[in-house]
């Protein structure tokens, strides 16, 4: 035991367990050293995103209902059983038309009993009127003689008015009998032929306004412009470049136009002078290109050296008169095709305007025979009148009868108004949204009988205070219903903004209403709308998420950009705060810059 213990004493240092627990501990000291010295060299990562340029909108999104712009509840005013309903639900109704009526027999009997009242009163007041004081009787016969000389004037008006209509349908059977055999007619010829007399003229006015042109320019004839070519266009010398090349174009075009015209006569084809009327309208615009680019040149040159200012004038005015030919030319041209062109459709027109007089002939013909019955009548009446006259009433009789004429038209007018008080008449144009009764039913004057609503819809939706700024008064906005696909966009516009607030859940809104624009038979009242506003669009501007903007406490902007694996800040202006969390940078960064976002880690 004791040799044991001995043994014990004796262990070497580096055997014993302590050593060890020494040893593990230091290794762990020396890792946790080294890990802090390696995080301390190593470079931060972040999260960056690139300044761009493109498009920024800015929308404000709400939701509300569809409503009628108008819409009334109607009534009788009278009780009774419905007897006709003449409109149905969802049909269009114009203002005093009839909806629904009761049973309208005793009413209607009490409107012809004072319709014939009246009547009789009319027929006893002019029976004793028919016989009066020698005034009246001559009055009566200057009645019959004015009813004479009105039917003379009718049948020599009807005679002139016939003539003329009578003339009209031989000028339409003419024109018609021109007009045959299509682009062969004489009409299409002639005017063909007014065609080539007309490209004389533009061949002519083509070759002045060249030779215009090259007189000051001095391009083919180089002498031509000696006296102020040093001159010409000093204040801008690429306006007489852009006339220079201008020139030898509309040089072109005139030879190509020439070449046409000097085979076109009135013994030419019609697509030969087709052929030369394209030509002349393509030299004719190139030679107005070409005059305006020589009224700059000219507006360019100053009157200095050999040139006065009365010479520089002249030049000017010769310009603008070869200007107003060319655009004579030019209208007159377009003019003549479009003739040759209703020409060739000239057939199916003279048919029609045929078909029209002898038809206007005919009906009238018709009319004045009616007319001339009327005036007839007139006359008759007022010879009846006339030998009525010779009877003479007395005046109380006559205040008697003009009483009993009153009378009964006040009666007339009282059974028809309580009449209509059992109809319903529509009072606005609009579209029957209900319809509450049926026909045979009972009903009172408290009951509701139809709707009437105003086919034109609104929306209104409630906006926070904090987007109403954005919107104004005539603004266009998207709508989707529920009721129909996504890929249904209904265009609506603000017309009204309530200044008044409306609180909801401590929030401050206010109410926008939309117009909606387009009418579809299937948008009907109450439905959910959708609706987005486009407040605000930017086209070509730099941006980058609202996040990486940082705000200090002075209220300055700016973001951190990494430059060479370096954060600098950089003060920006921001602009427009759009859809998506994007902001518009005014100024401070360009774009492709990097700009951090987040760190990622350290």
């Amino acid at each position: 035991m004791e040799k044991e213990l001995i043994m014990q004493k004796k262990k070497k240092w580096y055997k014993k367990k302590s050593f060890y627990i020494i040893l593990a501990v230091s290794l762990v000291v020396v890792s946790i050293a080294w890990a802090k010295y390696s995080d301390s060299k190593k470079t931060p990562e972040y999260e960056t995103v690139k300044v761009q340029k493109g498009s920024l909108v800015q929308t404000v999104d709400a939701t509300g209902n569809v409503e009628s712009a108008n819409e009334i509840t109607l009534h009788f005013e009278n009780t009774g059983k419905i007897d006709n309903i003449y409109k149905k639900i969802n049909e269009e109704v114009k203002a005093g038309e009839k909806i629904a009526s009761l049973n309208l027999g005793v009413l209607n009997a009490g409107v012809a009993q004072a319709s014939a009242s009246v009547k009789k009163a009319e027929a006893d007041l002019d029976k004793a009127m028919a016989g009066n004081t020698v005034d009246y009787i001559n009055s009566s016969l200057a009645k019959v003689q004015q009813a004479e000389a009105n039917l003379d004037q009718v049948e020599a008006s009807y005679e002139n008015t016939i003539a003329d209509a009578e003339a009209a349908v031989l000028t339409a059977e003419n024109n018609l009998k021109l007009a045959e055999g299509g682009e062969n007619s004489q009409i299409v010829q002639d005017a063909y032929d007014d065609m080539v007399a007309l490209l004389s003229t533009v061949q002519n006015t083509l070759s002045q306004a060249l030779n215009e042109a090259d007189s000051i320019l001095g391009i083919d004839n180089v002498l031509a412009n000696d006296e102020f070519e040093s001159v010409l266009s000093v204040l801008d010398s690429s306006k007489l470049n852009l006339a220079n090349s201008r020139y030898h174009t509309a040089k072109s075009a005139k030879i190509e136009a020439d070449t046409a015209l000097n085979n076109v006569s009135t013994y030419s084809t019609k697509e030969q002078v087709n052929w030369a009327a394209d030509t002349s309208e393509e030299a004719l615009i190139t030679m107005k290109n070409l005059l305006f680019a020589l009224a700059d040149v000219l507006d360019s040159t100053i009157p200095v050296g050999d040139l006065s200012q009365s010479e520089l004038t002249t030049l000017k005015s010769g310009v603008q008169t070869v200007r107003t030919a060319v655009s004579s030319n030019y209208t007159s041209l377009i003019n003549q095709i479009q003739a040759i062109d209703s020409a060739k459709d000239s057939y199916d027109t003279y048919k029609i305007d045929f078909d029209k007089t002898v038809a206007n002939l005919y009906n009238l013909k018709n009319k004045r025979d009616a007319d001339i019955s009327s005036y007839v009548a007139l006359v008759n009446q007022a010879k009846a009148n006339y030998e009525d006259a010779k009877n003479p009433p007395r005046d109380v009789d006559i205040a008697g009868y003009q009483a009993n004429l009153s009378s009964a038209h006040a009666s007339l007018a009282q059974a028809v108004a309580n009449r209509n008080k059992a109809i319903i008449f529509s009072p606005v144009d609009g579209v029957i949204g209900k319809i509450d009764v049926k026909i045979g039913q009972f009903v009172n004057t408290q009951d509701d009988i139809a709707k009437v609503i105003n086919p034109h819809f609104e929306i209104k939706v409630d906006i926070p205070e904090t987007d109403i700024s954005k919107i104004s008064f005539g603004d266009t906005a998207e709508i989707k219903l529920d009721a129909f696909s996504d890929d249904r966009v209904f265009e609506g516009k603000v017309t009204e903004i309530e200044k008044g607030e409306t609180v909801i859940q401590d929030v401050v809104y206010y109410t926008v209403t939309l117009s909606l624009e387009e009418m579809d038979e299937n948008i009907l009242n109450g439905m959910t709308a959708d609706v987005l506003f486009f407040t605000a669009k930017k086209d070509d501007v730099l941006f980058v998420p609202l996040r990486s903007v940082i705000i200090d406490e002075n209220n300055k902007k700016y973001v951190r950009v990494l430059e060479s694996n370096q954060v600098v800040e950089k003060e920006i202006v921001t602009g427009l705060r759009a859809d998506d969390g994007l902001v518009e940078i005014v100024s401070g960064v360009s774009e492709g810059e990097d700009v951090i976002l987040k760190i990622i880690s350290n």
